[in-house]
């Protein structure tokens, strides 16, 4: 892997942080984080980005099948236990879903009481996170693509949109398939209780001003 890549680097920061690297593919990242900085720094970022959000999210159980799985599996006789490959499937699924439910939580050093910040997780239809938006203190916003959306484009351009309740779309601008897209302040800024949603259009954008393509994914803005 070319590592000096700039979106190779983002999207490894963002894996890292989100718990998709794992093994020695996880060791390796950490020790290019060691001696380099600036990588540091991009997962900093992505930590600062999407932390938050696991603390807004309510907590949830794991069902009761995740449990009685876990107990068939301690009980005597019960199968081969703690060494039984199935039962680490088991945990390790469970764990995941806990993960991304927002219940398992980093010991990580967020002070509750600083500032608002408005950001959204954009979903596809099958809810999958496709893109987090953070608006920072100036009104720009950051868009991360968590995933190569390359794929899903299809040679289009995808724009996103803010949609005030009851009011028709506003484009915010073109965001890149992967990696990090910065866009400018707005007159306008992002407010809770909006929604942003991304539409293929025609390269370069809407020709028109208003959306003419479909929806690929949409999210609605929390406040942190």
């Amino acid at each position: 892997m070319n590592y000096t890549n700039p979106q190779l680097r983002e999207r490894l920061a963002a894996d890292y942080v989100a718990g998709a690297m794992r093994g020695g593919a996880r060791r390796r990242f950490e020790g290019l984080m060691a001696a380099d900085a600036n990588l540091r720094r991009q997962v900093r970022e992505w930590e600062n980005d999407i932390y938050p959000l696991l603390w807004s999210l309510p907590a949830r159980v794991p069902p009761r099948r995740v449990w009685r799985a876990i107990e068939s599996r301690l009980k005597p006789g019960g199968g081969r236990g703690w060494q039984g490959l199935a039962f680490w499937r088991v945990v390790s699924g469970a764990l995941a879903a806990m993960l991304v439910a927002g219940v398992v939580i980093y010991p990580m050093q967020v002070d509750r009481a600083a500032r608002t910040q408005l950001m959204a997780v954009l979903q596809s239809p099958e809810a999958q996170a496709m893109l987090v938006v953070r608006a920072d203190e100036r009104g720009g916003l950051h868009v991360h693509a968590l995933q190569d959306l390359a794929s899903r484009a299809d040679g289009k351009a995808l724009e996103l949109w803010v949609i005030p309740p009851g009011q028709a779309p506003i484009s915010v601008g073109v965001v890149a398939p992967e990696g990090l897209t910065a866009l400018p302040p707005r007159a306008q800024g992002l407010e809770g209780g909006q929604t942003l949603a991304i539409t293929l259009e025609p390269p370069g954008g809407s020709p028109s001003g208003k959306p003419t393509g479909p929806v690929i994914m949409k999210g609605d803005v929390l406040k942190i």
